[in-house]
């Protein structure tokens, strides 16, 4: 005859192998889902620096862009405003003057360089009258583009 606790173990037995089954499923899952979860967090941080760099990189090329840019231009724009002064012409003149303040705009600046001491950083000396290391005269004007210098001064120190 058969016992009545016999009949119940067999099935906790069972339901027991089933739960722990399940257990280890749900587990298997858990370390999965991690597994996903931080594989998103390095794709997003990645992307999230590449979109930094990106930006970084296209701010560094639009700077180099317009030191060429401006370099290219201050030549001819320095010839024009000779060639202004010595015609005396009111027209040309508006006109180059509306091209230094679209460059002014840009962030070009002169360097101011007359009576004051030579610095190496802004300026190239083309003659030296005496033994001085003050600036007396400007051969050809110095600029700078957004705090960096694109032209040195030319200057003749006494």
């Amino acid at each position: 005859m058969k016992n009545k606790n016999d009949d119940q173990t067999v099935p906790n037995e069972k339901t027991e192998e089933v739960i722990s089954e399940e257990q280890r499923k749900i587990q298997e899952l858990q370390l999965l889902l991690n597994a996903s979860l931080e594989r998103e967090k390095r794709v997003l941080a990645d992307y999230q620096n590449l979109q930094r760099r990106s930006q970084t990189e296209r701010l560094a090329f639009i700077k180099m862009a317009n030191k060429d840019f401006c370099q290219v231009l201050l030549q001819p724009l320095e010839h024009l405003s000779m060639a202004a002064a010595n015609l005396k012409d009111r027209g040309l003149d508006m006109v180059v003057e509306q091209f230094w303040k679209e460059l002014r705009d840009f962030g070009l600046e002169e360097i101011e360089v007359l009576a004051k001491k030579f610095d190496l950083e802004t300026m190239e000396v083309v003659d030296k009258k005496g033994d001085g290391e003050k600036v007396v005269e400007v051969v050809r004007k110095g600029y700078s583009l957004n705090g960096e210098v694109i032209q040195h001064a030319q200057v003749i120190l006494a």
